[in-house]
């Protein structure tokens, strides 16, 4: 396979039907080492589609989704799916990303300010403002590691994601420091080899921080919101069925899309909008 060229042709190994889940650790990997070169077309792709800045947020968003479907084992066509999440998921993503570069100026401003005032003055006041804004930055970032996933993958108004992202960021705290660490790494990275690392800027590093994001993230969305649902309805997340064992019965039959749309009763609904899932349309979680 060349770079940027797949034979469509020739079928992949795959997901072996009724193979146990790997644990986390080697299962990230497995999949690293599997989309590593889509990683360079997906990163090149979202440079492409991040140069006006403003589409900043419905990139980011078409991005996570194709890394989802990469955690959960689903095969995908990265320029279509790319071009279908950032159409369908536009509006939240457009005004999410609007936030996000109102608070990486307000953070970049605060630092910058701050830090250069720390040299002239001993004020209590500047430091406490500084590391407020350090926190703030921190916090921030590992809730941007639920946000995305949340737009693409469940039906909720933006409110009520931003809100499920901080309480999954504490609840998840582990996966969430994972994955600021991770980043921070490959940050410190990018920064040492300075100015030559600008140059793997347009094929690396945005789809490799999503992907660790993504990874880390999606099991304790899972966990505390998608799975939760399907139980109230006496099923199993269908996410999971690949990795089902074969002694396991089966519990979901792929339809192929000929299966009736569930409509969900109106109480139900009602006590959803609280805070856990609403399914995007006819009754699926899961897009």
């Amino acid at each position: 396979m060349a770079f940027g060229i797949y034979n469509y042709r020739k079928t992949g190994s795959g997901v072996q039907k009724g193979a146990p889940r790997k644990k986390p650790f080697f299962l990230f990997w497995e999949i690293f080492g599997a989309k590593f070169w889509k990683f360079f077309q997906i990163n090149l792709i979202y440079v492409a589609f991040c140069i006006p800045i403003v589409t900043f947020g419905p990139a980011t968003a078409a991005m996570t989704q194709l890394m989802r479907k990469f955690v959960i084992g689903e095969p995908i066509f990265v320029f279509h799916e790319f071009m279908n999440a950032f159409k369908k998921n536009f509006k939240q993503a457009f005004i999410m990303g609007i936030i996000d570069i109102f608070l990486i100026v307000i953070l970049v401003y605060n630092l910058n300010f701050y830090s250069a005032a720390l040299m002239n003055t001993d004020e209590m006041s500047t430091k406490v403002i500084l590391a407020l804004s350090v926190a703030m930055g921190f916090f921030v970032i590992m809730m941007h590691f639920y946000i995305y996933p949340q737009i693409v993958a469940l039906n909720l108004r933006l409110p009520q994601i931003i809100k499920n992202s901080f309480i999954l960021m504490v609840v998840g705290f582990k996966n969430s420091f994972a994955a600021f660490f991770a980043w921070f790494a490959l940050a410190a990275l990018v920064m040492l080899g300075f100015p030559y690392t600008m140059l793997t800027i347009p094929f690396i590093p945005f789809a490799w921080m999503n992907f660790i994001a993504t990874f880390c993230a999606y099991p304790v969305i899972q966990k505390h919101i998608i799975d939760p649902y399907y139980e109230s309805r006496g099923e199993k997340n269908p996410e999971y069925s690949r990795y089902e064992t074969e002694s396991e019965e089966a519990v979901f039959e792929d339809m192929g899309g000929s299966e009736a749309p569930t409509e969900i009763p109106k109480e139900q609904k009602r006590s959803r909008s609280e805070g856990a899932v609403k399914v995007k349309t006819k009754g699926r979680v899961i897009k």
